[in-house]
């Protein structure tokens, strides 16, 4: 057989493939609806004070991922999330306040500090009252999220995560 007339072939067999399968990578996947969104949100989601503030704690996984956020964004925000453990936090403070957006989870004796990344005034210093906190907490790793963790704020707070038999068979799905 001669090479030069295989290796044209092959190439074209492998462009054809890759596109085959980047396309169905991007196939849109079935819009939630409304009540869906809420939910999955109401599955994996958790408030706490903080600091004075009332902050909502969004464990991200796709589904929550997928009730949240739309555009470019969405599949950035995934891969973190599939790379790491990764909350969504926001609030917004009724007076004007310090704050700080290092976190703390643990889970069984266990503590892993979260990093902090600024979506919208998710950076540590003075906030005004009734300015959106938006931002993002990840983890260096995953943990284990079908056993019961806390995120604590530095200063004071807590929100407390065990989630539900039908979270968790969310999470499988």
């Amino acid at each position: 057989m001669d090479i030069k007339r295989i290796l044209p072939s092959l190439a074209m067999c492998v462009f054809v493939g890759a596109m085959v399968m980047a396309q169905d990578a991007n196939q849109a996947v079935p819009e939630m609806s409304a009540a869906q969104k809420r939910a999955v949100l109401k599955e994996f989601s958790r408030s706490a004070v903080v600091d004075g503030i009332t902050l909502s704690f969004v464990l991200l996984n796709n589904k929550t991922v997928e009730a949240l956020f739309s555009g470019d964004g969405r599949q950035a925000i995934r891969a973190r999330a599939n790379m790491a453990t990764t909350f969504y936090v926001q609030g917004v403070p009724s007076k004007n306040m310090h704050f700080n957006p290092q976190f703390v989870v643990e889970q069984e004796g266990k503590k892993f500090a979260g990093q902090p990344i600024a979506i919208r005034n998710f950076q540590a210093g003075n906030v005004l009252s009734g300015t959106k906190i938006e931002g993002l907490i990840q983890l260096s790793e995953k943990i284990d999220v079908t056993q019961p963790f806390i995120i604590r704020g530095f200063q004071e707070g807590s929100a407390e995560f065990k989630l539900s038999p039908s979270a968790i068979k969310l999470l499988a799905n």
